[in-house]
């Protein structure tokens, strides 16, 4: 899979930005702030629909313009994808795909071009709170299952409708029995949907983490093991069928809706879940060295890659965010050595001597200032 050309109209700070890419390997540099990133996430919505570094869709449209655009022309093995997506500030958005208009363009966006995005950012993914990694599972999850990204959605809105539901419930004097028959009425949803999602993480998760682990034994020489364990707010162990898991599910909500009642909000569901990183048997958010996180990053980022390219058949494109000033020389070695052959990238930093002399062979070099390109090159040694 191969991003040839790539478009933004209106989008972050660029007014009007093309480009064609002819080389597998496309190095961007900039100053911080000039919008390097910017081209990165939108090319990495193409893949999942959203982005980390926007709350709205607002913010990913040049102040006091209507709308921004994402035109992007891609080669798959098989075909040739015209993708042309409109981002309102509204949060409506518009999708045309081969100059077809498609109903849902959220849904029809994700599985039709696929992405793995690194970041200096990723950090967070270990340090940071258990929405980050959420984000994580799905943002991936996406990308792998078209079902899954619909499923997501109609949990969210069910789970907001029941919130607001347990807001107003003391304003509304409804009696115990009305609230509950309310309720049901959206924790049936809840239940279907949440025992979807769940099922679907938790294969992900023993799906990702042999590979994972491998990669982690390799970088450190065999003196780190790396574990991925899913902490659910029904469930304490991960063999679990799907009906096991909509049972205990139903159970698990039946015994919280007093304490629901009282807080005024849902407890239980995916939408509280989390996932741990372990390393030597040992939680890596507390005790683990920030060179062992990194490398946990890295190993996460490489077993996707495999796993996209296992499922779909398809190599992703990857996208490196100024993600070599993070990675020691060794690091980068790895990296640089157990990517798939024939993998297009792009690669962004404000410091082309922070980048190995081997991955700028045959690269090419755009240099960005202010959503401009100031020039393009090729790097042929």
């Amino acid at each position: 899979m191969q991003l040839k050309r790539l478009k933004l109209v209106n989008y972050r700070n660029y007014t009007d930005f093309e480009h064609e890419f002819n080389n597998l390997k496309t190095i961007i540099i900039g100053q911080n702030a000039q919008g390097k990133s910017n081209i990165l996430e939108a090319i990495n919505i193409l893949a999942t629909s959203q982005s980390d570094r926007a709350e709205k869709d607002s913010d990913l449209v040049f102040w006091n313009k209507e709308h921004s655009l994402i035109f992007a022309n891609i080669e798959t093995i098989d075909a040739e994808l015209n993708i042309a997506l409109q981002i309102n500030p509204t949060g409506r958005r518009k999708l045309k795909i081969n100059d077809v208009p498609k109903r849902a363009p959220q849904a029809d966006l994700v599985g039709n071009f696929f992405a793995v995005m690194f970041s200096c950012d990723d950090l967070y993914l270990i340090k940071g709170s258990p929405s980050i990694r959420r984000s994580w599972l799905d943002s991936i999850l996406f990308q792998l299952d078209k079902k899954y990204h619909k499923t997501l959605l109609d949990y969210q809105k069910s789970i907001a409708q029941k919130n607001a539901l347990l807001k107003q419930s003391h304003e509304a004097m409804l009696s115990r029995k009305a609230l509950k028959e309310q309720l049901d009425v959206w924790n049936t949803q809840i239940l279907n949907f949440g025992t979807d999602i769940i099922f679907t993480r938790l294969n992900f998760i023993d799906e990702i983490k042999p590979i994972a682990k491998d990669f982690q034994r390799k970088i450190s020489k065999d003196t780190e093991a790396l574990d991925i364990i899913y902490k659910s707010s029904i469930l304490q162990s991960s063999v679990f069928s799907h009906q096991d898991l909509l049972t205990l599910f139903k159970a698990t909500l039946d015994k919280s809706f007093e304490e629901e009642l009282m807080r005024g909000q849902s407890l239980v569901g995916p939408h509280r879940d989390d996932a741990i990183f372990m390393i030597n048997e040992k939680e890596a958010k507390s005790f683990a060295s920030q060179g062992q996180q990194r490398s946990t990053i890295l190993s996460i980022k490489l077993a996707e890659l495999k796993i996209i390219e296992k499922r779909k058949g398809e190599v992703p494109v990857l996208l490196l965010d100024d993600v070599f000033a993070e990675l020691d020389e060794n690091r980068q070695d790895f990296l640089l050595h157990n990517l798939p052959r024939n993998i297009q990238t792009f690669l962004t930093t404000t410091h082309i001597s922070d980048i190995q002399k081997e991955f700028l062979k045959d690269a090419q070099i755009i240099e960005i200032q202010n959503g401009q390109v100031l020039q393009s090159e090729c790097k042929l040694a």
